[in-house]
C-alpha cells in the first residue's frame, strides 16, 4: 500500500519564489547612547521589500568587538522600510556612552509559521505526494529548507496545530508527514537530525 506524504520544511536559507517564503537579512549600524540600560532605535532594512515583513528577528553587538557590552533586543514595531527596537544592556544594569552598535537582523514574509526563529512551512499544503524519506529530504533541500525536527512537547503542539490548520485534508482522515528525526524501535528513542535526542511523546 502506498503512503501519501506531506513535506514540512524548516527554512534555513534565503529563497525567492511565488510559493516559497521570502527571507532577507542584513546588518545596520546605529550610533546610540543611553543614561539607562535601555534605548530605542530604528533599524533601516536598506533594501526594498514587497510588503511589511511578517516577522523580524534581531541581535545587537558593539561595532567595536573589543568592547565588553552585551545587549538584548526586543522588536517593538515592524514597518515596510524599517523596524523599531528596544536595545537593553545586559552585562551591566547601566547605560553607555555614545557608541556605534551593529544590529544584525533577518526578516520573513510568507504563509508559514515562525517558532523560536525557525520558519515552518509547507511548499504546497494541498499537494499529496508519494515519496520516501530520502526523496523528501532532497525535495526540502531543493526548496531551500530541511525536514523539521520535533524538539519537545511545546514544539510538537505548534507543529501539530500548524499542520491541522494548513493541510487540505479533503476526504482523507489523516496524513503522514516526514520529519528530520529518526526512531529506533529497539531502544524506543527518537534522534534529531543533529544527533540530539528528539521528542517522543509524554
Amino acid at each position: 500500500m502506498k503512503c501519501i506524504w506531506f513535506v514540512l520544511l524548516v527554512e534555513v536559507m534565503s529563497v525567492v519564489d511565488s510559493h516559497r517564503p521570502l527571507t532577507n537579512g542584513g546588518s545596520y549600524e546605529v550610533s546610540l547612547f543611553s543614561t539607562k540600560a535601555k534605548s530605542i532605535a530604528e533599524v533601516i532594512y536598506m533594501m526594498c521589500l514587497p510588503k511589511v515583513p511578517d516577522y523580524v528577528h534581531a541581535t545587537a553587538r558593539p561595532s567595536n568587538p573589543s568592547l565588553p557590552h552585551k545587549f538584548n533586543v526586543t522588536i517593538l514595531e515592524i514597518k515596510k522600510l524599517s523596524f523599531i527596537v528596544e536595545i537593553e544592556r545586559v552585562d551591566q544594569a547601566t547605560g553607555w556612552d555614545r557608541m556605534p552598535i551593529t544590529v544584525d537582523w533577518f526578516s520573513y514574509i510568507g504563509n508559514g509559521l515562525v517558532y523560536q526563529n525557525l520558519i515552518l512551512w509547507f511548499p504546497d499544503a494541498t499537494n499529496r505526494t508519494t515519496m520516501n524519506r530520502n526523496t523528501a529530504s532532497k525535495y526540502c533541500i531543493d526548496n531551500g529548507g530541511r525536514l523539521v525536527d520535533i524538539v519537545d512537547k511545546a514544539m510538537y503542539d505548534v507543529v501539530y496545530n500548524y499542520c491541522r490548520q494548513s493541510i487540505v485534508f479533503g476526504s482523507d482522515g489523516y496524513v503522514r508527514i516526514w520529519l528530520g528525526s529518526s526512531y529506533n524501535p529497539a531502544t524506543d528513542t527518537v534522534t534529531q537530525s543533529n544527533g540530539k535526542p528528539g521528542y517522543h511523546g509524554d
